[in-house]
């Protein structure tokens, strides 16, 4: 493990990115707000900045395996955007709520977390929301719960298991395998017959391929995959997409390689699937 990712987890996982050198680098697709955006910011504006955290490895993004020859996570930084609420201006910084949920696995952010974040470290604004004392209302009631010693700079510990959504973990459980969470990013191929009211859905996910950020992942619905691929087809989409072609893809991506699934009327099986071909 590097030394500057065990800085990352020993401050909670993550760190704040200053946008300017990218926006230096690439002026013609990197816009960053202008004075006039920040001086228009305050309380229940959005703001919007960049993170880096400490996520599990995916083949198709990292062309790393998730775990080592050991049984250990094998951990990388990235960068992911989120956006904030803002509760208040200080001065050259904005108190924040996180308004997004990361979805790296080895890091105690989470959404709803307070921030205070440099205003030279936005990366975009937007209108305010309509209920920002409903929202924090929220926040308030939820930070009785919030078992981090030290919130957010909780140190994480490399060993732990991916953090993943409580659905994701309940599959994982009941197929008895740990969670390969794959890039949100990554591709998969989407039959053109999957809908979120289809009557059959089957998921598999095969070897990834890193150079095509392939996570591995097929959905169709039907009783024959060569018969769909023949007479439906198939499209390449993110995970992403997939998901809002069918919600319950999502709770099951973290299935290992190997590993697929079959929904119908009264049917909800997980299966070692065969990936031969």
């Amino acid at each position: 493990m590097t030394a500057d990712l065990s800085a990352l987890l020993a401050r909670g996982g993550w760190d704040l990115v200053d946008p300017r050198p990218v926006a230096a680098e690439h002026p013609d697709t990197f816009e960053m707000p202008s004075a006039g955006d920040l001086a228009g910011l305050r309380p229940g504006s959005l703001v919007r900045a960049m993170f880096e955290v400490v996520d599990i490895a995916d083949v198709a993004r990292d062309g790393l395996a998730p775990y080592d020859a050991a049984g250990r996570p094998v951990l990388v930084p990235h960068v992911e955007r989120m956006w904030a609420v803002v509760t208040e201006v200080v001065g050259e910084a904005v108190v924040c709520v996180l308004d997004n949920q990361p979805y790296a696995t080895h890091t105690h952010l989470q959404v709803h977390d307070r921030l205070e974040l440099p205003l030279t470290h936005l990366i975009a604004t937007d209108r305010p929301i309509p209920d920002l004392d409903g929202l924090l209302a929220v926040v308030n009631r939820l930070a009785g719960d919030d078992d981090r010693p030290h919130g957010p700079s909780t140190p994480v510990d490399p060993l732990a298991a991916p953090r993943i959504r409580a659905d994701q973990q309940a599959i994982c459980d009941r197929a008895g395998v740990r969670a390969e969470p794959p890039s949100l990013f990554g591709a998969a191929l989407l039959a053109r017959n999957v809908t979120p009211d289809v009557a059959v859905l089957h998921g598999a996910r095969f070897d990834p391929d890193p150079a095509r950020r392939d996570t591995g992942w097929v959905f169709f619905s039907g009783d024959d995959f060569e018969e769909v691929a023949r007479t439906v087809g198939f499209d390449v989409v993110t995970l992403q997409q997939a998901h809002r072609a069918h919600p319950a893809i999502q709770p099951r991506w973290v299935l290992p390689v190997g590993w697929g699934f079959t929904l119908a009327d009264g049917v909800d099986d997980l299966y070692p699937a065969d990936i031969s071909d």
